[in-house]
């Protein structure tokens, strides 16, 4: 695809980051695809591990070599997630 093509798609499309994070996060809440479960002061959340490494840091370094069960439980750690 040329770069002109491009822009043009990009143009016609400049919303749809917002339907793809709505769409994540509506699988996330009807616990669709979801690949781990974090556990918080006993608070159970369900996610998606490519969302979260997308959005943290912290979380891409922890999956990098990540080999665990799909539940994760976290204590003494505030993590603020700017995605959702």
């Amino acid at each position: 695809m040329e770069a002109e093509e491009m822009m043009e798609c990009i143009q016609e499309f400049p919303e749809h980051y917002k339907a793809i994070l709505n769409r994540l996060n509506e699988q996330r809440e009807q616990d669709q695809f979801t690949d781990i479960t974090l556990i918080v002061d006993g608070h159970h959340f369900k996610a998606h591990k490519a969302v979260l490494a997308a959005c943290s840091q912290f979380f891409y370094n922890f999956f990098q070599d990540f080999t665990q069960e799909p539940l994760v439980e976290i204590e003494g750690i505030l993590i603020h997630l700017p995605c959702w």
